[in-house]
């Protein structure tokens, strides 16, 4: 049977998660939408709690659908007037699932590179930030004071999927950074300071991490104090970097 009422239980949940992040934190699931992701989630070690989809998505994307219909716990086949109705896409592909976060998130003993996230609440730039991270053999992010929702739909396709597979740990304050210098890590605060160690003038040692902050104001007074070093990017021509493009030129020296 197909579905086509808005007050359908399965298509309030997919919706409610898509949209409210309490409603994300509080249940521990998160809403996938569209091939790419719902088939990253399909390959994922991720449970899919939920699979909704149209007739025409089965028949366009047979092995993203194939693959949930055997994983999810429930599935269900909605009108294409409902997929428009719950997606957050302008040009839904009639994909939607439901998938559960991990219980407990932990960076890796052996990771070498961490990225910090201190206060980034930019969807796109954090998404950016972790697939940036995941292609770079970074060990694993860690999120700090408010970033944006790891599982929001914008953060998840901004990261192409990387969120699945890049450890990321969410906490609050600096103890976190406290943690990884007990842990034998070298901590780097991104600044604009030009007083500070320039990238590309320094190794990091086998164990650093690097702390990227807010789109508006850097990183914390908290989180720059626990730091035990500060870095620079030479730049000129412009008065500083989107967070997410100074990630990725930091990121990418880290990984040399």
């Amino acid at each position: 049977m197909t579905v086509s009422s808005r007050k359908n239980d399965a298509v309030r949940r997919f919706r409610e998660l898509s949209r409210d992040r309490k409603m994300r934190a509080g249940s521990g699931l998160f809403a996938a939408e569209g091939d790419h992701l719902c088939g990253e989630l399909s390959r994922s070690e991720h449970e899919a709690t939920l699979f909704l989809y149209t007739e025409r998505a089965a028949e366009k994307y047979p092995q993203t659908a194939n693959a949930l219909l055997k994983k999810a716990h429930d599935s269900v086949v909605i009108t294409e007037e409902l997929a428009e109705y719950i997606s957050d896409t302008r040009s839904p592909q009639g994909l939607f699932a439901v998938g559960k976060m991990p219980a407990a998130a932990a960076l890796p003993d052996n990771a070498g590179r961490i990225v910090v996230l201190d206060g980034v609440q930019d969807p796109g730039n954090v998404g950016t930030v972790i697939r940036t991270a995941e292609a770079l053999g970074i060990g694993g992010a860690l999120l700090l004071n408010g970033c944006a929702d790891i599982w929001s739909p914008k953060t998840m396709r901004a990261s192409m999927g990387s969120v699945f597979r890049l450890p990321c740990v969410v906490s609050d304050g600096a103890s976190e950074i406290e943690r990884l210098i007990s842990r034998g890590f070298s901590v780097y605060g991104a600044k604009l300071d030009e007083s500070a160690l320039r990238l590309g003038e320094f190794g990091f040692p086998e164990k650093s991490a690097v702390v990227i902050g807010s789109e508006g104001s850097g990183i914390s007074p908290e989180t720059a104090a626990a730091c035990t070093h500060s870095l620079y990017i030479p730049i000129s021509g412009a008065e500083s970097l989107n967070a997410a493009a100074a990630a990725a030129i930091i990121l990418w020296e880290f990984s040399r």
